[in-house]
């Protein structure tokens, strides 16, 4: 009877023990991500050595009594929290907002490395289906693949994402802000900088390569006006970014630009194919759009870096930049 009681007793302390740790608030400041498909152990894991729990155990115990879905998706703990307060915010889905940004100068290339590796889809299947021309027809777009029509911007985000629905959030963006710029694009009389009148698409890849090109925004204007001036003179354009763009296309960037990557046999190529490359080359915000629209009118044909690495110097002829390419080189 003796050793009945104290058994009893001390399952009863050990209840009050567990019971009193269940119920501690412990400080925490801290954002804990729980993946798909993570197990119970593995959360409970998680949030211990993010100092979210006292212990894990305590987690996993608790989760086998209520048996209640833990639900995935970025969790931001600021306060006092006991291991029950932790587990009912991760049972209701109290997730805090995740965002993805877009860079302006990022391509799908970049995009698709990025939502991968911040585990929001798989590169391959974003790749797959944005450079499908069949995609982008069902969406009633232009052009080979998505790329430019992905503006940059934070784009609030769920666990939920699939390829799709992200396309249809950026396409909003697109829709609501860049494609007001058509009718003002085709109702322009470009005369006065080139031969005929361009679509918003050949704007849209004019825009790109700004975008990539110009180092401050008051460089932008000038760059569209020296992009008009070699298209009107039937001059390549030779704008490094368009090789780049080739090399990523092919699995060849190593992130330096070399002679011999000048001749690769790519659409993209603009020192090697006359005009407009196939496609944007990234994606542009709106000043590299509105530079197109409003390019400045001169004589220049040629831009070098200066030594400095901050703006462009402008030259009227061969001559004269080569010579600023001397200078600048130094």
């Amino acid at each position: 009877m003796k050793r009945l009681i104290i058994t009893i007793s001390l399952i009863s302390l050990i209840f009050i023990g567990l019971s009193s740790s269940f119920f501690y608030k412990k400080d925490v400041n801290a954002e804990v991500n729980i993946e798909k498909g993570l197990k119970t152990v593995e959360i409970a894991q998680k949030l211990e050595d993010e100092n979210v729990i006292i212990n894990k155990y305590l987690f996993v115990i608790l989760s086998f009594i209520k048996n209640q879905t833990l639900k995935s998706g970025l969790y931001e703990f600021k306060g006092k929290y006991s291991v029950i307060d932790v587990y009912e915010k991760i049972v209701k889905g109290e997730v805090k907002q995740k965002y993805f940004t877009i860079i302006p100068g990022e391509d799908l290339i970049d995009i698709a490395n990025k939502l991968e590796k911040e585990g929001i889809v798989k590169k391959e299947e974003f790749l797959k289906y944005v450079f499908d021309e069949k995609n982008v027809r069902k969406y009633g777009l232009v052009g080979s693949s998505f790329e430019g029509y992905f503006p940059p911007e934070s784009y609030a985000i769920s666990e939920k994402e699939t390829v799709e629905t992200l396309i249809k959030k950026f396409l909003k963006v697109f829709e609501k802000r860049y494609l007001p710029y058509k009718q003002k694009v085709e109702s322009k009389d470009y005369s006065a900088f080139y031969k005929k009148n361009i679509s918003f698409y050949e704007a849209m890849i004019i825009a790109s390569m700004i975008e990539k090109e110009a180092y401050y925004e008051g460089e932008k204007p000038i760059i569209a006006g020296v992009i008009f001036n070699r298209l009107k003179s039937n001059m390549r354009l030779q704008i490094d970014p368009t090789v780049i763009y080739a090399l990523k296309l092919a699995s060849s960037w190593d992130g330096k630009l070399n002679k011999s990557d000048m001749i690769i046999d790519s659409p993209f190529n603009t020192y090697k194919v006359k005009g407009l490359p196939p496609t944007p080359i990234c994606s542009f915000t709106i000043s590299s759009l509105e530079a197109v629209l409003n390019p400045t009118k001169s004589n220049y044909y040629y831009y070098v870096l200066s030594k400095d690495r901050k703006r462009h110097i402008f030259s009227e002829d061969y001559k004269t930049h080569l010579k600023n390419i001397k200078e600048n080189l130094k």
